[in-house]
């Protein structure tokens, strides 16, 4: 009898440790989370921080700079990194875009 739950313990023990161990990469990711913008309705908190939650879909498909078709691959280039520049702009404490100033 012991043998035998000894046995038992043994096998779950081996299937669950690799269901444990399995690790999910971020593209397998169905929601993603942000800051809640002033004015924008939260749809949850975490501590005392208000966030807006969507399913994938939703929150990257107003990303990336607006196409339309017929863009030459430089034109989509051109708007790619137009979009990246702004979004990385990051303002100085003095106000002014770039450096220490």
């Amino acid at each position: 009898m012991k043998k035998t739950v000894l046995g038992v313990a043994a096998a779950i023990v081996l299937l669950a440790v690799p269901a444990l161990a399995k690790h999910n990469s971020a593209m397998d990711a169905k929601w993603m989370c942000r800051p809640a913008m002033s004015g924008e309705k939260a749809t949850a908190m975490m501590g005392t921080s208000a966030i807006v939650c969507k399913n994938m879909p939703a929150m990257t498909s107003g990303m990336g700079p607006k196409m339309t078709t017929g863009m030459t691959a430089a034109q989509m280039d051109a708007a790619w990194r137009a979009w990246l520049s702004e979004q990385m702009m990051i303002q100085s404490a003095t106000g002014t875009a770039g450096g220490n100033g």
